[in-house]
């Protein structure tokens, strides 16, 4: 079965033509500072009068309290919190609590991964697996050693919500991470030119996993 795929870290609005356009399943953007930094009437700007069709948005922050979450997303389509930070089991109850939507923690690979993704079971409705580069969160374009994904796939099924792999993602690479049979791909940096998102990569990303 083919996985989802996100396309996250739009940041203008040809970005959000550009990913809403594709065949992506979902379409991140990043409130938490960042290169890739986007505020809420930005996106009320770029979304307005638009047919999201099928498409789920997704919101990404890092160690945002659940009422700032709540009052950046007010009036935004957004389907998705996307917790990138430190969060605790505790804080992203929370934040489900108070915006009535499923909430997806980012893991970032290291040798005790596994064991804070337990921590975590029953708490989230998915997992983004990334890379964590310096005091970056992410969108760094840098991967993990994917033969580690196998036992990131086992503990999101142990716990019955989808594992999306992350980092380092691009159209020439993308097939050794398909080869794992993720639940989902979620790329930023990879479909990239100069900072902005790429139709021509795009549409090889698409190409590549058409073929699965």
């Amino acid at each position: 079965m083919q996985p989802l795929l996100k396309l996250c870290g739009n940041h203008s609005i040809d970005d959000t033509n550009l990913s809403l356009a594709s065949s992506a399943d979902y379409v991140g953007f990043v409130f938490a500072e960042s290169k890739r930094q986007v505020t809420r009437e930005q996106l009320k700007t770029w979304l307005l009068n638009r047919e999201l069709k099928e498409k789920k948005l997704v919101a990404l922050f890092v160690n945002e309290t659940a009422n700032t979450i709540q009052s950046l997303i007010l009036d935004l389509p957004i389907d998705i919190i996307q917790c990138h930070g430190s969060e605790t089991a505790k804080e992203i109850a929370k934040i489900k609590q108070v915006t009535c939507l499923p909430v997806w923690k980012a893991i970032h690979h290291n040798s005790e991964a596994l064991q804070v993704m337990r921590t975590y079971h029953g708490s989230v409705d998915g997992y983004i697996v990334d890379c964590k580069v310096g005091n970056q969160w992410g969108g760094t374009g840098v991967s993990f050693d994917w033969t580690y994904i196998p036992a990131y796939l086992q503990e999101g099924r142990t716990q019955g919500v989808p594992v999306f792999i992350a980092g380092g993602i691009r159209p020439e690479n993308i097939d050794q991470v398909l080869s794992y049979e993720p639940d989902g791909i979620d790329v930023s940096s990879g479909i990239e030119e100069n900072g902005n998102k790429c139709n021509k990569l795009i549409k090889q990303l698409e190409e590549r996993m058409n073929r699965v």
